[in-house]
């Protein structure tokens, strides 16, 4: 029990994970044109993209302190970008993380603009929301490299592009960082720092530290890979998920309604080894080294996965995803999806709270 304690106080404890000797990573150095921005000298921060996940990023940012300025292409995309982020702020006070007066003072502190040097010129962080792909990335860093302070940082929110690509687009390759969130940035605390081959130990050690200034866990990777950590593990859940509906052993809905009843309530306090050590008396020992248990790894999803591999077609996947699509736009047709929302962030706001009890 005490070995299990000190597990979730580390993991409640940005800084102590990090510091933990088993965890520590050694990065690659880089020598550096410019000083990397200290993680206490960030001020002001430019989120470039003003979509779902660019304007919760502003809220958070915002609501920490921070002087925030939002930049998009599209003035209506600006717009909405201010309707959610009230939104967000009301759900903020209904459930007491916030008063009515610091999300007035919160809101004071952010702009809008369809000027990108506007936006990024006078900043010491900028954290990057744009389209998912790497000719639009490298096009927007170059013109960072070009318009940002040398010493700012420029943080991705990419979930699952390489930084290393990234990066290669600009002349100080040593300060681009992934610093990828979980939607809604602005509640879920887990934020994954990445860095590309040519980010300085700085870098990542800068953002790492901001990021637990603004009350997130960083989690930083030994290396990169797409996908990084969890969406790397989302997208299995994700496949198996479209292979149970596609051949009709459970409807979408039903899914969502075992995976949040069962697996989801234990992985809110775990992951999915620290689940396994609690799964048989010998532990991971049990479940994946000697495999005593009749749903071994022998028998169990990977190994399946590969037996059916033939079968899975990228035309059979695309019909499973539009029917998983449309079972669950059934499933909610006729619902507000902004109070669906607002639902979602208040209760995982008391999850939260209670996971901090302890």
């Amino acid at each position: 029990m005490g070995r299990l304690l000190a597990y979730a106080r580390d993991v409640s404890d940005p800084d102590r994970l990090f510091q933990n000797s088993l965890l520590q990573l050694t990065f690659r150095q880089t020598k550096a044109v410019a000083k990397t921005m200290k993680a206490d000298e960030i001020r002001s921060v430019a989120c470039v993209g003003g979509g779902t996940i660019g304007f919760s990023w502003a809220v958070l940012f915002a609501q920490h302190g921070m002087r925030v300025s939002i930049y998009d292409v599209s003035e209506t995309v600006l717009e909405q970008a201010d309707v959610e982020l009230r939104s967000a702020y009301e759900t903020l006070v209904e459930v007491g993380a916030m008063t009515k007066e610091d999300v007035a003072a919160a809101i004071e502190r952010v702009t809008t603009t369809t000027d990108l040097a506007a936006a990024v010129q006078d900043v010491e962080y900028v954290q990057e929301s744009g389209p998912e792909r790497y000719r639009i990335k490298r096009e927007i860093y170059q013109n960072l490299d070009r318009l940002a302070r040398p010493e700012a940082i420029l943080a991705s929110s990419t979930s699952a592009m390489l930084m290393t690509e990234i990066q290669s687009a600009t002349t100080r390759p040593e300060r681009c960082v992934v610093a990828h969130p979980y939607n809604p940035p602005h509640v879920v605390p887990c934020v994954e720092v990445v860095p590309g081959e040519a980010t300085s130990a700085e870098t990542v050690e800068s953002t790492r530290g901001f990021m637990a200034r603004m009350g997130r866990v960083p989690v930083v990777a030994r290396k990169e890979c797409r996908g990084h950590i969890v969406n790397h593990m989302q997208a299995v859940l994700y496949r198996e998920a479209m292979w149970l509906v596609g051949n009709g052993v459970a409807t979408a809905a039903e899914i969502d309604l075992a995976f949040r009843t069962g697996p989801g309530l234990r992985l809110a306090l775990m992951g999915p080894f620290m689940v396994g050590m609690l799964t048989s008396p010998g532990g991971l020992k049990d479940t994946m080294v000697d495999r005593k248990l009749d749903h071994s790894l022998e028998d169990d999803i990977p190994s399946r996965v590969e037996r059916e591999a033939l079968e899975r077609t990228p035309e059979m996947a695309r019909e499973w995803a539009k029917l998983c699509t449309a079972q669950t736009e059934a499933e909610l047709a006729g619902a507000d999806m902004e109070q669906v929302k607002k639902w979602r962030d208040a209760k995982l706001l008391q999850i939260l709270e209670v996971l901090d009890s302890d």
